[in-house]
């Protein structure tokens, strides 16, 4: 009954504003503002609800467990069990309601805005919000930014849609709703738009940038009043600097070398783990309940987080609680952990800061070292048995470890030209993000905001450019764009071509087109290319209908050229065999790539695999050129 009430409603206010945008009373471009305002807002009270989801959570399952443990050990078999538990109700209920919210949600997100016009389902931003809750919340080893970005993409498109606004102006109100997600969860609003910019758009165009930058200082002022921290960065107490000392250069450029390699490894297993884990077990409750035993018990054997005096009140670390398993959870523990390692301890009986012995730099490294690689695999395993949560968290931790550990090693060979572990772990969570998303800039922007560390800002920029160069050069996607080319959506990105990305291939195309038979001689040839000078490469087609070439006006005259008979050569003879074809569903800025790849001014657009493929039109080079000039003035 409320639903039939509220679509008339919905219907009559988009009408009003068809109107008035139509009229120019409005201006598309100050409507957009406006939303992104709200998208702000909302993004910002979906942080802070699914913060409290995730706490609701882990309330309800894994810390009731914890405290029995403390008196009861066997008690350790039911937290075993937890993990695989809320793996199994995620799988179900992501499948059920929205397969798209499984996984790390950032891909979908830059798919949808490079394919799919900007359009998300509404459903997918609660979805996400419960399952991600969920999976966090029992202890899956995930992140939470790769949710929170969905999310507030998911908004912006939703009230894009619900305005009716351009394909463009919605992609912008997406790009808007993750910078507004990555700002109030990480309290990062310029990394939010960084990252919104770099990663989501693949771009930075100044009439996007107003709204992103609009609905990520408003997300972040909700998360102030409304949030645990206010104004304070995630990790405090943090005292490091940098003074320019030649001697620690080296360790940089080689910490960086380090995180590009862990980057692309994480990368790989994540992946792999995936492959592996369908082969090996290819029912998914199956699946979900051996994957989410092996979380639980790596959960349950790992030694738990040595106490830290300067330690903050993270991930579940506020006076009372019992820390979560280092492998529980985002990890945030294990991070704040390790960027406050110092090679001096704080002395509270006589208020001095004490040398720490080589002992003790040993224990420390033989606690998180492990660390560097189970971190990578838990997150792995989570996401293999179909958990929902984000990779940007886990590449923290991984940076984190690593720096960390490499630091450590440096203070007990080499102490004299060596900084304090927790810089090194700092350096580290910049350039592993870096390594992962190949967003330099947003990796530096938003540890930067993290930490408040602006004094170690230069070699956190060595680290992550040097990072980014070579995981690059080992697999230059980065672990959201191989999610998407695994599953043939690979996505090009550019800068002024970015004007293509909103344009589809079956909006220029050429749905009536002349056609050739493979024994069609030379003469029938020229017959048809006269009879269609616009069309400069024809396709050629068997008795059943499939394209098996095309032939280009260079292959003609080659032939015209010959001193072979025209009637003697066919159709099939001088046909480019299996042309570069390109789906309907692509956007004009895949297409030119594909022009580029046999150097041809004509690609067959096809649809369907294998036997039940065919040829449903054809894009010509100059199509898309005229279309890109026609972009470029109305943009202007």
């Amino acid at each position: 009954m409320l639903r039939d009430r509220l679509v008339p409603l919905q219907d009559r206010i988009q009408a009003i504003i068809r109107k008035l945008t139509h009229r120019g009373m409005v201006p598309a471009m100050w409507l957009t503002i406006a939303l992104s305002c709200l998208i702000g807002v909302a993004a910002g009270c979906g942080a802070a609800a699914f913060t409290l989801f995730i706490e609701s959570a882990s309330d309800l399952t894994v810390r009731p467990t914890l405290d029995r443990i403390s008196q009861h050990p066997w008690w350790n078999v039911v937290l075993l069990f937890v993990p695989a538990l809320g793996l199994l109700l995620v799988s179900w209920f992501t499948r059920r309601f929205a397969p798209e919210a499984q996984g790390h949600g950032v891909p979908e997100v830059i798919v949808a805005v490079a394919r799919h016009d900007g359009v998300i389902r509404p459903r997918v931003s609660i979805v996400k919000i419960l399952a991600s809750a969920v999976c966090i919340g029992t202890g899956g080893s995930v992140g939470r930014e790769g949710p929170i970005v969905q999310i507030g993409s998911a908004v912006g498109s939703v009230f894009g849609q619900w305005f009716r606004l351009s394909a463009r102006n919605i992609k912008v109100l997406v790009a808007a709703g993750a910078a507004a997600g990555i700002s109030a969860t990480f309290n990062a609003p310029l990394a939010g738009v960084i990252f919104a910019s770099e990663i989501i758009l693949g771009s930075f165009v100044a009439e996007s940038l107003v709204p992103i930058v609009i609905a990520s200082v408003v997300a972040d002022v909700v998360q102030i009043r409304i949030g645990e921290h206010g104004l304070d960065p995630a990790f405090r107490n943090l005292t490091f600097s940098y003074e320019g000392d030649w001697g620690q250069l080296p360790g940089y450029f080689a910490l960086g070398l380090v995180c590009g390699l862990a980057a692309v490894l994480f990368t790989k297993l994540v992946y792999a783990t995936e492959d592996l884990s369908q082969r090996l077990l290819p029912k998914w409750w199956v699946r979900a309940l051996v994957l989410g035993l092996v979380v639980g018990a790596a959960g349950v054997a790992y030694p738990p987080l040595p106490p830290t005096n300067s330690r903050a009140s993270l991930d579940g670390l506020a006076e009372g609680n019992e820390p979560l398993p280092p492998l529980f959870g985002v990890g945030y523990g294990v991070v704040d952990h390790a960027v406050h390692l110092t090679n001096d301890d704080f002395d509270g009986a006589t208020s001095e800061h004490v040398r720490l012995s080589r002992s003790d730099l040993l224990k420390e490294l033989w606690w998180l070292l492990p660390l560097v690689f189970l971190k990578p695999l838990m997150t792995s395993v989570t996401l293999g048995g179909g958990g929902s949560g984000g990779i940007f968290a886990p590449s923290l931790f991984l940076g984190a470890t690593v720096g960390a550990s490499f630091g450590l090693l440096c203070n007990i060979f080499i102490p004299g030209v060596s900084a304090h572990p927790g810089v090194y772990a700092i350096v580290g969570m910049g350039a592993v993000v870096a390594g992962t998303t190949h967003g330099v800039l947003s990796a530096i922007l938003i540890v930067y905001e993290l930490t408040s560390q602006d004094s170690i800002i230069l070699p956190i920029m060595i680290a992550a450019g040097l990072a980014s160069v070579v995981a690059r050069l080992i697999d230059p996607e980065s672990i959201y764009h191989k999610k998407l080319s695994r599953r043939g959506e690979s996505i090009a990105r550019g800068h002024e071509m970015h004007y293509l990305e909103h344009i589809m291939v079956r909006d220029v195309m050429l749905r009536e087109f002349p056609t050739v038979k493979q024994d069609d001689d030379v003469n029938e040839i020229i017959r048809v290319a006269r009879s269609n000078p616009t069309i400069e490469s024809l396709p050629v087609m068997n008795p059943e209908g499939h394209l098996i070439g095309i032939i280009r006006p260079e292959d003609l005259h080659r032939v015209l050229d010959s001193d072979v008979p025209p009637n003697l050569v066919q159709a099939e003879d001088i046909a480019l065999k299996s042309p570069v074809s390109v789906s309907p569903d692509e956007n004009l800025l895949e297409a030119i790539r594909d022009f580029g790849t046999r150097d041809i001014d004509t690609l067959p657009v096809e649809v369907g695999s294998g036997k039940s493929k065919r040829l449903i039109g054809l894009l010509l080079r100059a199509d898309v050129m005229r279309r890109y000039r026609e972009e470029m003035l109305s943009a202007h």
